[in-house]
């Protein structure tokens, strides 16, 4: 049993290596918000936005978003979540209790969470990408955001703190 999770460990390390680096855009994509209302990468161009790949299974993700929902609530950050191994509805459903979060979630002939991640090059969760007015990669952070790295991250995007 420990030589799987040391072994899981080390996968999920070098996976989060694939993943968007800074000074990098991330492909775009066409979910929905949860109004229905079409979303891509392109309308979020123009001011910065904080997307964050998530779990309802997670335990660092239950314990992390209430923390990254007073700082998208404090800052008036553009914050996008998605969830890729959940339901819709169970997504939504969880995201209630964090209203300052945009969840975004499967468009009818658009993109699945699921395939967004694929592209993104996202594995595993929690992953948070900060991005700055032109959609290029500020920072990511894979599990526990660290408060200081990620207020940096924002300034660097064009966050007014």
């Amino acid at each position: 049993m420990r030589l799987r999770v040391v072994l899981l460990a080390g996968f999920l390390l070098v996976a989060a290596g694939w993943a968007a680096q800074p000074g990098q855009s991330v492909p775009d994509f066409r979910l929905a918000d949860a109004t229905g209302k079409v979303v891509t990468l392109k309308d979020l161009k123009g001011k910065p936005a904080v997307v964050t790949f998530w779990a309802t299974w997670c335990n660092v993700c239950k314990s992390e978003l209430p923390r990254l929902h007073a700082l998208a609530k404090e800052f008036k950050l553009n914050y996008y979540t998605l969830s890729p191994s959940d339901t819709t509805e169970a997504a939504l459903e969880y995201m209630k209790q964090f209203p300052a979060f945009v969840p975004l979630v499967a468009l009818k002939g658009g993109d699945t969470p699921r395939t967004v991640e694929a592209r993104w090059q996202v594995f595993g969760q929690p992953v948070t990408f900060v991005l700055d007015a032109e959609g290029k990669v500020v920072a990511r952070f894979v599990g526990r955001v660290e408060l200081a790295s990620f207020k940096d991250a924002l300034e660097l995007a064009g966050v007014q703190l």
